[in-house]
């Protein structure tokens, strides 16, 4: 429970700052919206693996689970909307972050500062984002997860 309660608390500061990224206007508070989010990042991917290790400790505890496919679907919808989420975020967060003359990540090693971009570009940058479709992907995904931990349909 405590950690699917710290992995929705981790999620919250990133799910916030992506909406209202898309109504700023000043780089100085986009930077420290962009600060705030990765500083959810440990929370976020600490709880994901307790969450992960604690549903695995679950199943074998009661070996007779992982004969029946609701186990092994709630996994692979895990870890695949968790992989995509990840490639989403990355995709618009790293590149917005080397825009605004911030520190950014390739395969996790920070790289060099670059100069700012002009605003109307880090704007054009931003309008990709999709903020509202991920919410409905990743909580749509997390109600299947619970419910077929709860009903047990297969």
């Amino acid at each position: 429970m405590l950690a699917g309660f710290l992995f929705l608390l981790g999620h919250g500061a990133a799910v916030f700052v992506a909406f209202q990224l898309k109504k700023e206007s000043d780089s100085r508070r986009m930077k420290a919206m962009l600060d705030v989010s990765a500083a959810s990042w440990p929370t976020m991917m600490l709880s994901l693996l307790a969450l992960l290790l604690a549903g695995i400790g679950l199943g074998l505890m009661n070996m007779s689970f992982w004969s029946r496919g609701w186990i092994w679907t709630s996994l692979v919808i895990l870890i695949a909307i968790s992989v995509w989420l990840y490639l989403q975020a990355r995709g618009i967060y790293q590149p917005l972050r080397k825009m605004l003359g911030m520190v950014w990540l390739i395969n996790g090693k920070p790289q060099p500062v670059e100069k700012a971009r002009p605003l109307a570009e880090i704007k054009a940058h931003i309008v990709k984002s999709r903020p509202l479709e991920t919410l409905i992907i990743g909580v749509g995904a997390f109600a299947l997860i619970l419910w077929l931990m709860i009903f047990k349909p297969f």
